[in-house]
């Protein structure tokens, strides 16, 4: 009996003792499954059959790794992988460089669509009409990831936030857009993209002439024409968000980055352009970009239309426009440089605008800054070799302070004028002028301009002059070298105070006194009286 207790006993113990010994063969034989990371597969086109995803035995196939359920990290090692290719939510695509290509089969409409919070780096995304489209959502990052070949555009979002930093994009000759950000609510939902060239736009085009009319700049962001058709966001209402740092853009882009929609927002930060019409077009969003360059296109090269547009330390080289705007809600730019300007340093038309800081060098046909309707803002700007006009201002208000304007010369002999207003309400403080082929200052067609603490150099023509039912009122005014100092014509009014004028050719004061032509000296110096005599030219006791 007490043997058969100890048997029944010690039994249970041997059962344990030999499982146990039997089991450990089976974890021997197993050793790259323990080396695999937790939610890591690996892929490698040109890796063996059958692979298991693991590190030493990869997946060939890009596709197969991301069908996998559940969220992970897919490490892709250099090669070329032939999508299109979903990657679903919580998956993280890493390549090893430009040399992991991933591209469209065929006609493939768009390479990779993701659902949202994902992220890609360390690849190259070439072909197709799209290259990424984010359109569920979500949270997408993008690192030193490349774009190229794209027949539409590289990267499409109408919902969701995305997040891209250090990455680059490269047009296809054709090439619409770099990274299109749009809502549910933007205005013009077929909107197609347009070049730029003149006589494209939809919009007439009105020259600035000395009759007082003026050129609308060119916003392709509302134009309609021969570029393909895109289809509207499908998340009608969705919030849109976006980050882009550190990138750079490349080749003949229509709009290199474009925002269109009331709930779309961007902030742009050191980017650099080259070579698209547009850098920025913003359509009814919200945008600001900060330490960015672009030079190398013929549209407008920052664009707002109906939204907000703010520029920070920006600087453009060449375009159409540094800077154009109509019926933008607000823009304000601090620190912009904008250099041989086809038409214009800046195109504002019927906006909002405030300007700090500004320099516009050799600029084209329309002017340092050209102005109309709406209100502006100008503290601080430097025209330095402007064609036709320094500042061109036509209707709304303009509120000026701190203004340089240097060597302004027209082909026409016409024109030439350092600040040229008409039709508009004009607060101008602290003005330089020097090298004006026409008139420094000119008020004309029922302008209103208070002007105080001028110096003008060597005026082509006037120095001040008001023409066309103009009024101006002038205050410590230096005028050093002009044909003439003051100049009152067709029914205008022009009134000073603290005038003093040396180096006139022709005289000191020329006064068509016909209608309600009137001049009104206060306080004035000057060695040549010539025009004192003239009946409507009043002087008060000195």
């Amino acid at each position: 009996m007490l043997a058969c207790v100890r048997f029944r006993t010690f039994l249970p113990l041997i059962l344990l003792l030999a499982s146990a010994c039997r089991s450990t063969p089976h974890h021997e034989a197993q050793p790259a499954a323990s080396s695999l990371p937790p939610g890591t597969l690996w892929v490698d086109a040109a890796g063996a059959e059958p692979g298991d995803g693991s590190r030493e035995r990869p997946l060939r196939q890009l596709g197969e790794a991301l069908a996998r359920p559940g969220a992970r990290t897919v490490r892709v090692a250099p090669g070329r992988y032939t999508g299109p290719f979903l990657i679903p939510p919580g998956v993280r695509v890493e390549g090893q460089g430009p040399g992991v290509v991933l591209q469209a089969a065929g006609a493939a409409r768009t390479v990779i669509q993701v659902g949202g919070g994902v992220e890609l780096s360390g690849l190259v995304v070439q072909g197709g009409l799209w290259g990424l489209e984010v359109t569920d959502g979500g949270h997408v990052r993008l690192a030193r990831v490349g774009f190229s070949g794209q027949v539409t555009g590289a990267v499409r979002v109408e919902a969701g936030r995305l997040d891209v930093e250090d990455s680059r994009f490269e047009a296809a000759p054709a090439a619409m857009v770099g990274v299109l950000l749009e809502s549910g609510r933007a205005k013009s939902p077929e909107g197609g993209e347009q070049s730029a060239p003149r006589g494209a736009s939809s919009k007439p085009e009105v020259l600035s002439n000395t009759d007082g009319s003026m050129h609308v700049p060119h916003d392709s962001e509302a134009a309609t024409g021969a570029g393909a058709k895109q289809e509207g966001p499908r998340h009608a209402g969705a919030l849109v968000e976006a980050h882009i740092r550190g990138s750079t853009f490349t080749g003949p882009y229509r709009r290199a980055v474009r925002l269109r929609g009331a709930d779309v927002r961007a902030t742009l930060e050191d980017l650099q352009f080259t070579g698209a019409a547009t850098a920025v077009g913003v359509d009814g969003a919200y945008a600001e970009v900060r330490r960015s360059t672009a030079e190398g296109g013929q549209a407008a090269a920052f664009s707002v239309m109906d939204g907000t547009l703010i520029l920070d330390e920006v600087s453009v080289t060449g375009h159409e426009y540094g800077v154009s705007a109509m019926q933008a809600r607000r823009l304000d730019v601090h620190r912009f440089t904008s250099v041989r300007a086809i038409r214009a340093g800046m195109g504002l038309l019927m906006s909002r605008v405030r300007l700090r800081d500004i320099v516009v060098r050799d600029s084209g046909a329309y002017g340092g800054l050209q102005f109309s309707g709406g209100d502006l803002d100008v503290q601080g700007v430097r025209v330095d070799g402007a064609a036709e006009y320094g500042v061109m201002a036509l209707r709304g208000k303009i509120r000026l302070r701190d203004v340089d304007i240097r060597r302004v010369h027209t082909a026409d002999g016409v024109t030439g004028d350092g600040l040229h207003l008409r039709q508009v309400e004009a607060d101008v403080e602290g003005v330089v002028v020097r090298d004006a082929q026409g008139a420094c200052v000119l008020a004309a067609q029922n302008a209103r301009v208070s002007l105080r603490g001028a110096k003008l150099e060597t005026c082509g023509y006037v120095g001040l002059l008001s023409d066309t039912l103009a009024r101006m009122n002038a205050a410590n005014v230096d005028i050093q070298g002009a044909a003439t100092a003051l100049g009152a014509l067709g029914d205008g009014e022009l009134r000073v105070e603290s005038l003093s004028a040396s180096g006139l050719e022709t005289g000191f004061v020329h006064a068509e006194c016909e209608g309600a032509t009137q001049v009104h000296l206060k306080k004035f110096r000057s060695e040549d009286t010539r025009g004192l005599s003239a009946r409507c030219v009043h002087t008060s006791p000195k």
